[in-house]
C-alpha cells in the first residue's frame, strides 16, 4: 500500500495508511486513514479481468458507455444536491502515477447486507429499511427529470441521447448478446432466437417508451445490498456505487430492487418487501410506480436483460462459490424466454448461497 499513499501524498492527501477493499469490479478501492485520523476513500480505475479482449478499456459493461473518474464524479455531486441524498462528497479527482483517482468522504454505516446479519434478519427492521429507502428512491425520481435516455455524462450531455428507450435499451441487449456468443455463452442460433425475442418485445412496448410519455429519471441501476450502507435503523446513510447511472425509465431501477433485495428472503416475503418500498416510494411524491401491465412488462424485461447480462458476465468464472451461476443464469433466461416471468425467488437463492442469510426472516 505503500505506492497508493505516495500517490495520496503527492495529491495533497496526507495519507498515513491504506487498506484494499474487496469491492467494485471497475476500480481498485482503498480505504485510506490521513496523518489526522480522518478517513476517506480513494478509487483507481481498472480492467475487468472477465472483460479483457471482448471490450475496449474503460467501458461500461452494463450499458457499453464511457466510464471515467469524472463522470463518477457529476453523478455522486448531481445525486446529492438535486437528488437530495445521502452521497459522499468529492474531495478531488487526480492524476498519479498510478492512474487517475477519486478521492472521496466515507460513508457512515453499514452495508446494508451487513445490517441484516447484525439486527438477526428480523422481517419488521427489514421492511422498515426497504420503506425508508422508497423514500430516498422516491425524492430522486421526483427531484432529478432528464431530457433523453442514456448515460449521464455531465451538466450538458446524455449519450446516446435517445428519444425513446426501446432504441436505447435494444442497442444495449445487441451488445450482451454479441458478447455472449465471443465468450461461448450462446451459440449463434441461440442468440439469433434471444435478439428476435428481445426485439419483439421492445418494439410491443415501443409507444409508452418515448421521453413524452415514459419520463427519464435518474436511476442508479445496480442496487444490491452490498453498495449501499444503513445506519444502526436501518436508514440509508449512504449511496457511493453510482458510476453506471442512466438516464432512463424507473422501471430500470425497479427491476434491480426485485432482482437483489425484495427476494433477500424466501416468495412469501417477497411482495411484502416490495409494499414497504413503495409506500416509502409514493409518500415521498414519487412520480414513476408502476401501476399499468405496461410497466409490469417493462420491469419484467429488463429483468430479463440483466439476466442476459450476468449470464455472459458469469460464464467461465470459477471462484468456488459462482462456479455454476453463468449456467443457472442462462437457465434462468431461457425460463424468461417462455413464459415472460422471471423466478425472482430462484435468484435469491443465488445471492443466499454467497452471502448467508437464512432462508425466512426471523420474528
Amino acid at each position: 500500500m505503500t505506492a497508493v499513499c505516495s500517490a495520496l501524498r503527492a495529491a495533497g492527501y496526507p495519507a498515513a495508511s491504506a487498506a484494499g477493499i474487496a469491492e467494485g469490479s471497475n476500480h481498485y478501492v482503498y480505504d485510506v486513514t490521513l496523518e489526522n485520523g480522518d478517513q476517506v476513500i480513494c478509487k483507481f480505475a481498472k480492467v475487468r479481468d472477465t472483460e479483457k479482449g471482448l471490450t475496449a478499456p474503460h467501458l461500461d459493461t452494463l450499458f457499453g458507455g464511457r466510464l471515467s473518474l469524472d463522470r463518477e464524479s457529476f453523478l455522486l455531486g448531481l445525486a446529492r444536491t438535486q437528488g437530495q441524498l445521502p452521497v459522499p462528497r468529492v474531495h478531488g479527482t487526480h492524476d498519479s502515477p498510478l492512474g487517475r483517482c477519486i478521492v472521496l468522504e466515507k460513508c457512515p454505516g453499514v452495508s446494508f447486507t451487513d445490517w441484516q446479519a447484525a439486527q438477526g434478519f428480523r422481517l419488521e427492521p427489514f421492511l422498515s429499511s426497504l420503506e425508508a429507502l422508497g423514500r430516498d428512491f422516491g425524492r430522486l425520481h421526483r427531484n432529478i427529470r432528464l431530457p433523453s435516455f442514456g448515460d449521464i455524462i455531465d451538466g450538458d450531455t446524455i449519450e446516446p441521447g435517445c428519444g425513446n428507450f426501446a432504441d436505447r435499451f435494444m442497442a444495449v441487449t445487441e451488445m450482451r448478446i454479441a458478447r455472449g456468443v465471443k465468450k461461448g455463452t450462446f451459440s449463434r442460433e441461440e442468440a439469433r432466437q434471444t435478439a428476435a425475442f428481445f426485439h419483439e418485445r421492445f418494439d410491443s412496448l415501443r409507444p409508452v417508451l418515448s421521453a413524452d410519455v415514459c419520463r427519464p429519471v435518474m436511476v442508479f441501476t445496480d442496487m444490491h445490498g452490498r453498495n449501499f450502507f444503513v445506519d444502526e435503523a436501518g436508514v440509508p446513510s449512504g449511496y457511493f456505487d453510482l458510476e453506471s447511472s442512466q438516464a432512463a425509465p424507473a422501471a430500470l431501477e425497479f427491476y434491480g430492487f426485485r432482482f437483489f433485495l425484495f427476494n433477500f428472503f424466501d416468495a412469501e416475503t417477497f411482495p411484502k418487501a416490495e409494499a414497504a418500498f413503495f409506500k416509502g416510494y409514493r409518500a415521498a411524491g414519487g412520480p414513476c410506480a408502476p401501476e399499468t401491465a405496461e410497466d409490469e412488462a417493462l420491469i419484467q424485461l429488463l429483468s430479463g436483460c440483466r439476466l442476459l447480462e450476468l449470464s455472459e458476465s458469469y460464464w467461465g468464472v470459477v471462484d468456488a462459490v459462482r462456479d455454476t451461476w453463468g449456467e443457472r443464469m442462462k437457465a434462468l433466461l431461457l425460463r424468461y424466454l417462455e413464459t415472460r416471468e422471471i423466478d425472482y425467488p430462484a435468484l435469491g437463492q443465488l445471492w443466499r448461497q454467497r452471502d448467508g442469510q437464512p432462508l425466512h426472516p426471523q420474528p
